[in-house]
């Protein structure tokens, strides 16, 4: 093993300057003033202070960055979990509203409107049977099944619509 000199140098002080916790004697005393008064005493760096606040101050800009990352990906996914029920939301409910303003507009019959509020009544019965049977059908993996089938039914359905442009 390779010591160090000065290391060695700083142990052999420690030891002597270990009395300093079981008392001084007059020996020791006059020692540690020889000490003290012939080397140098230790000082803290000039910039010590400025480096400890630069450093809590990048600290708190880093910890600053990180909330303002989390909160914008929070964001993202939001966005993106809407866009994705925009997408994958069936397409008879825009067909069947637009059934029901052109049906309001050819008689204004009250008995019309009731039959309307029926079959809207009925289509949300359906369609809450329907998602509780899917629910049921496979849970969480069932969902992701949903979703892979919806996006390969989106991409067919684009794929027609370029071949036949």
């Amino acid at each position: 093993m390779i010591y160090h000199i000065d290391d060695e140098k700083k142990k052999i002080s420690r030891t002597r300057n270990d009395c300093l916790f079981d008392g001084l004697t007059d020996e020791a005393l006059a020692e540690l003033i020889r000490q003290v008064e012939s080397e140098e005493m230790l000082h803290a760096p000039r910039q010590l202070k400025q480096n400890i606040f630069d450093s809590l101050r990048r600290e708190r800009r880093a910890a600053k960055k990180r909330q303002t990352f989390a909160y914008r990906a929070k964001v993202l996914v939001a966005m993106a979990a809407a866009l994705a029920a925009l997408i994958f939301m069936p397409n008879d409910r825009a067909e069947s509203v637009q059934r029901t303003s052109v049906r309001q507009e050819e008689s204004g019959a009250v008995e019309e409107l009731d039959e309307i509020a029926r079959q809207r009544a009925q289509e949300r019965d359906e369609d809450w049977a329907r998602y509780l049977a899917e629910r049921e059908r496979g849970g969480m993996r069932g969902f992701f099944d949903d979703v892979n089938e919806k996006v390969t039914q989106f991409g067919a359905h684009l794929y027609s619509g370029f071949n036949k442009r």
